[in-house]
C-alpha cells in the first residue's frame, strides 16, 4: 500500500507542475499529461491486481447444512430432507445460496434458504 501511496504522490506534485506548465510551456504540458496518464494507468493496474487476486476467486459454495432434515412445511413432520448437490445461487437474493429440500413422508419439494 505504501508503493501506491508515493506513487499518488507523485501524480499529485506533477499535476501541480502540470498547472504551473500549461501557462508557462504548452507542449511540455501535454508531455506531462501522457506520462501522468501512463503512470496512472500503471497504478490502477497494480491496485486491480492486488484487489482481484481475492475477488478473482469464486467465491466457494457454502456448506450443506449441519441439520440435513427439518421439518417439513406441508405435512409437518420430520421428513423434509436436504439433497445433495442441489445448492444454487439464490434468484431473488445476490450473493445468498438455497438448496432443493424433499419431504421423505409427503412428497413436497421446496428451494430453503442456507
Amino acid at each position: 500500500m505504501s508503493e501506491l501511496a508515493a506513487r499518488l504522490r507523485n501524480v499529485r506534485d506533477q499535476l501541480s507542475r502540470l498547472e504551473a506548465l500549461t501557462r508557462d510551456d504548452p507542449a511540455a504540458a501535454r508531455q506531462l499529461v501522457t506520462e501522468l496518464t501512463r503512470e496512472l494507468n500503471q497504478a490502477l493496474d497494480a491496485a486491480e491486481e492486488q484487489d482481484g487476486a481475492g475477488a478473482a476467486r469464486k467465491p466457494e459454495e457454502p456448506r450443506p447444512p449441519r441439520d440435513p432434515i427439518e421439518k417439513c412445511p406441508r405435512c409437518t413432520l420430520r421428513g423434509f430432507t436436504f439433497q445433495e448437490g442441489t445448492i444454487r445461487e439464490s434468484a431473488t437474493r445476490a450473493g445468498h445460496y438455497e438448496a432443493l429440500y424433499h419431504c421423505m413422508s409427503c412428497g413436497y419439494e421446496a428451494w430453503r434458504p442456507l
